[in-house]
């Protein structure tokens, strides 16, 4: 079922439609849909609701293309999936119109024929959508735009855009320049940078503090080495090994003052040497934590930010990975800092983030009298710094003095587009829920503003969900048919009700004996059937970790271990020495794995997507992954494997067939 956002049309597969209703096809209507003419009055039913077919203007008649023949396993699979989540095809429309270069089977650089790509790294970025990129290319070449440090007519157009953007961007959060205003910045990790570095914490040694999850990406973790630079104590909230949620009464006993229940606690007194600051201000405490992780999609509690704020904390919100399928709404959740980055949002453009900065809160970042750029101060004098150094520079008011030179202003068009963009998509969303009587579903987290006028990212959530919940319960079920042991072992919570978890599953996959199979070898396997997943560690040790069961001691023995020079090389090689080095002397049982695969779930993604992973896993139970996985160890490359081109085939006949290890 497709409802297209231009036109308010129902489109129906044919297979939902009755024998008897009568149809016509419509130009820009995907193949094998029919559209419904203003002359028909029928009403259809759809897995047992009754509604109305919505009128439209007679389109053109043209043939109708039939279906095509799918596997009866996943044909079966997909309407009963489609009878759990009848809302699910609303935003089926966008994958075509906006996202066929996924399902493009030609490579446009060079012509030759490849698979259909299987994209799931959403956490990583998004994908963009064909009508948001046209609409932006569209408006930058109709728009003659200066640098906006200046006056003239191009100039004071490339502000408009600035503010343009700026105001989209805090109604999507639905706030307003009123409450809070935004830093640019190239991305997160920029915006992360900035409060690291201006953030006052008062007084080095007198009690200030950052709290910091466990459970942050290495952005958030670079703050705590300005904090000790500034004599700040730095404390670990520590999560939970099975759930990795954030732990609820260490994090309460910490933001209460008693940071012993951290894991680990960084007293500054001990760091007195790297202390840098000059501020005698009031003693400062800033929480800093995901809104949603982007390593196991746990959605931490919103919750913690009024009660920081009851405690005289500060909070910083990394909210990278939670915005792309979550609305986030400043009205009711007050956080001080905020964290994103637009690519993740809606693909493009990238290189362009913000450092969203609640008004009464700015007086915190102290911008210190030191390197400064254009656009970042008021007063400049060659001459001055003759007479005082102090006096030869001063630096400007407000925001601008964060944006170091000029802004990236051409991007504003992309990021004021991207979010009219994802407001269509929720609204057609909307008003498809509406027509199945399915208007009142709830929003996770909750929306106790009903005049909330940002955008709640429903639509996109529940899709979602919806998908993330079916890997999570075939993932599960896999098992090895030797020996009965699970093929895949998921990390954090597996629990389909679990409405705290996101669209992200961290997993590594089990050989028939139950050890783990490298995760940079599922990768490269992946790699050569057009699946786009991740592995690794995601820029989040404290994940790894927690559910590795690390210790300081048993971190302190690796850290021995393992030579200095190895630790700085960020490869393959180097990854499987820091396991070895881990799991030397224990046995096979015992043995641990640090880093995993990352399947991540964005909008565009389709049923048949999750569908042709969970073959490409399938697929793993018939393979000598023991033998493979010692190859690969030997070898850190995998050279030559060859996979089954027709979807239609079934893989378990192709690889009992093989005489070689196959996918």
């Amino acid at each position: 079922v497709l409802l297209a956002p231009a036109q308010q049309t129902l489109f129906l597969p044919l297979a939902c439609l009755p024998q008897n209703c009568t149809s016509t096809m419509h130009p820009q209507v995907p193949d094998g849909t029919r559209r419904i003419s203003e002359a028909t009055s029928d009403r259809v039913s759809i897995y047992g609701r009754s509604l109305t077919l919505l009128e439209v203007a007679p389109p053109p008649v043209l043939e109708v293309k039939k279906l095509p023949v799918l596997k009866a396993e996943r044909d079966a699979a997909c309407e009963k999936f489609l009878q759990r989540n009848p809302d699910f095809v609303a935003l089926n429309y966008l994958r075509e119109s906006e996202y066929s270069q996924l399902d493009s089977t030609v490579d446009p650089e060079t012509g030759d024929s490849k698979l259909q790509e299987i994209y799931l790294d959403y956490t990583g970025a998004m994908q963009g959508g064909r009508s948001h990129i046209l609409r932006t290319a569209q408006l930058t070449t109709q728009l003659a735009l200066g640098n906006p440090h200046s006056s003239s007519q191009t100039s004071m157009k490339s502000t408009s855009w600035v503010h343009k953007a700026e105001e989209a961007v805090l109604a999507h959060l639905n706030t307003s320049t009123d409450e809070y205003q935004v830093i640019w910045t190239a991305n997160a990790s920029g915006a992360a940078r900035l409060v690291g570095q201006y953030y006052d914490f008062g007084k080095p040694h007198s009690g200030a503090a950052f709290a910091i999850c466990a459970d942050n990406h290495n952005s958030i973790h670079g703050i705590r080495e300005e904090a000790l630079e500034k004599g700040a104590d730095v404390v670990y909230i520590p999560i939970k090994g099975d759930t990795l949620y954030m732990e609820v009464d260490k994090c309460a006993q910490i933001l209460d003052g008693n940071y012993k229940a951290g894991n680990p606690w960084l007293q500054s007194k001990r760091y007195r040497s790297l202390t840098k600051s000059k501020s005698t201000g009031a003693v400062r405490k800033l929480l800093a934590y995901p809104g949603q992780s982007n390593v196991s999609g746990v959605k931490h509690s919103l919750d913690w930010i009024d009660y920081a704020h009851a405690r005289g904390w500060d909070v910083l919100l990394d909210a990278a990975a939670f915005l792309p399928s979550n609305g986030l709404d400043l009205s009711k959740y007050k956080p001080d800092f905020i964290t994103m980055s637009f690519y993740k949002i809606f693909g493009h453009p990238t290189g362009v983030g913000a450092l969203v900065v609640k008004k009464s809160s700015f007086r915190h970042l102290l911008r210190k009298q030191g390197w400064f750029a254009g656009g970042t101060i008021s007063f400049n004098s060659v001459l001055a710094s003759g007479v005082s150094v102090k006096a030869a520079h001063e630096m400007g008011p407000g925001k601008e003095s964060f944006e170091e030179g000029t802004v990236n202003y051409s991007s504003f068009i992309g990021v004021y587009t991207g979010l009219q963009y994802m407001k269509d998509i929720e609204d057609t969303g909307r008003k498809f829920r509406t027509a199945i009587g399915m208007e009142n579903v709830e929003v996770v987290p909750p929306v106790q503003n009903p005049t909330w006028k940002g955008n709640t990212m429903l639509s996109v959530q529940r899709r979602v969900k919806q998908l993330t919940d079916y890997l999570l319960e075939e993932l599960t079920s896999l098992k090895h048919p030797s020996t009965e042991q699970p093929l895949i072992r998921i990390y954090g919570s597996s629990t389909l009700a679990d409405a705290k978890r996101g669209g992200t599953i961290p997993l590594n996959v089990l050989d028939a004996d139950g050890h783990y199979v490298w995760h940079g070898l599922v990768e490269e396997l992946a790699n050569q059937y057009q699946v786009s997943l991740r592995t690794g560690c995601f820029c989040n040790p404290g994940v790894h970790e927690t559910y590795g069961q690390l210790d300081v001691p048993e971190m302190s023995r690796l850290l021995r271990r393992m030579p200095k020079r190895l630790r700085q090389i960020n490869s393959t090689r180097s990854q499987w020495e820091v396991n070895h080095a881990i799991n030397e002397n224990k046995s096979d049982n015992d043995k641990i794995l640090l880093g995993c695969v990352r399947i991540s779930i964005g909008f565009p993604t389709t049923f048949q997507d999750c569908y042709r992973l969970l073959a490409f896993f399938r697929s793993m139970t018939h393979v000598d992954l023991v033998r493979l996985n010692e190859k690969y160890r030997d070898n850190y490359t995998v050279e030559t494997f060859h996979l089954p081109v027709d979807d239609e085939e079934h893989f378990t006949d192709i690889l009992e067939k093989s005489e070689t290890i196959c996918l």
